[in-house]
């Protein structure tokens, strides 16, 4: 089974890290003054504050947390956005954009009574107008979300709510932003301006032996200093490889998908005409994948194999 962008098979030989992977991703954006450049880029907009939170304060399910890391952020407008990075697809994942984002709508909502001051000095209390700041989610996918062919070359999308007869914005108060990596397809030397080269950084940065001589940037400078893999300390080191196991695994779910050509809710077996290794590599997936965070739901999406042969190897105690 051919693997495409097998991290971990060239982790010896990598300079810098895969910024796709949870570990890598969380290790570049953490550093406040890179995550606030990327993010201008996109919105074009000053962040003047930025939170990690907790995935319980964003009220993510446990187990749809593969391979995601988030970020909460607040603009010099005051507008709100999540940040979030995302492996592979998942079932109904529009829908799970849409879930996320009552979190940072739902906590701008007064604790009690609002507080005034009236013509007089006086503090009165009066009821919330409803009144919130804009929010944002910006997803950046390892993964085509829109596949249509009108699509095919649009790498950034900004989806909001319409009026359909009128064709005007319903509320500017509600956006979602998608970094679709694999459409980018430029090479280095296409590059175009400060965004293309942050966008081909996240897409190619661990194939890459050096950062590239036109990226002058001081920033970008920085960005690729910081995702050296010899700059890790050994707990780091430890930290980093496990993440691209779960990576890898996440990727290797979805070509096996790819190749085999399998439907979302196809049942199919694992002992039928399917060869000794295959079998294993399936178990091997079923196995990484559901100890590594993957919902039953995405691992039959990713294999084919039902609820019962999945419950089944991951009670089993074979080894792979």
């Amino acid at each position: 089974m051919k693997v495409k962008n097998n991290t971990s098979k060239n982790l010896g030989k990598e300079v810098f890290m895969n910024l796709k992977t949870d570990f890598g991703f969380k290790k570049v954006f953490g550093d406040k003054t890179l995550l606030t450049a990327f993010l201008k880029t996109i919105l074009f907009e000053d962040i003047t504050e930025i939170e990690y939170l907790p995935a319980e304060q964003l009220g993510y399910v446990k187990e749809n947390r593969k391979a995601v890391y988030d970020v909460y952020c607040t603009t010099s407008g005051g507008r709100r956005f999540i940040v979030e990075m995302q492996a592979s697809s998942q079932p109904n994942f529009a829908e799970r954009m849409l879930f996320y984002m009552t979190f940072p709508i739902i906590r701008q909502a007064p604790k009690g009574k609002v507080t005034k001051t009236d013509s007089d000095g006086k503090e009165v209390k009066k009821p919330w107008d409803y009144s919130i700041e804009g929010v944002y989610m910006i997803a950046i996918l390892n993964f085509t979300l829109f596949p249509e062919d009108e699509a095919q070359n649009i790498v950034i999308e900004h989806v909001k709510l319409m009026r359909q007869e009128a064709k005007t914005v319903f509320t500017d108060k509600l956006e979602f932003v998608t970094i679709e990596l694999p459409k980018f397809r430029k090479e280095k030397e296409d590059l175009l301006g400060i965004q293309d080269k942050w966008l081909f950084s996240l897409k190619n940065m661990e194939t890459l032996p050096e950062c590239p001589k036109e990226f002058d940037e001081e920033i970008l400078r920085k960005l690729y200093e910081i995702a050296k893999i010899n700059n890790l300390t050994g707990e780091e080191m430890e930290t980093y490889r496990k993440s691209v196991t779960e990576y890898d695994d996440v990727i290797l779910a979805m070509d096996y998908a790819e190749e085999r050509g399998i439907k979302i809710g196809e049942k199919r077996g694992i002992g039928k005409g399917e060869k000794q290794g295959e079998k294993k590599q399936l178990i091997r997936l079923v196995k990484n994948g559901y100890k590594n965070g993957m919902s039953i739901d995405q691992i039959i999406q990713f294999t084919g194999l039902t609820e019962e042969e999945i419950y089944a190897i991951i009670s089993s105690k074979l080894r792979v």
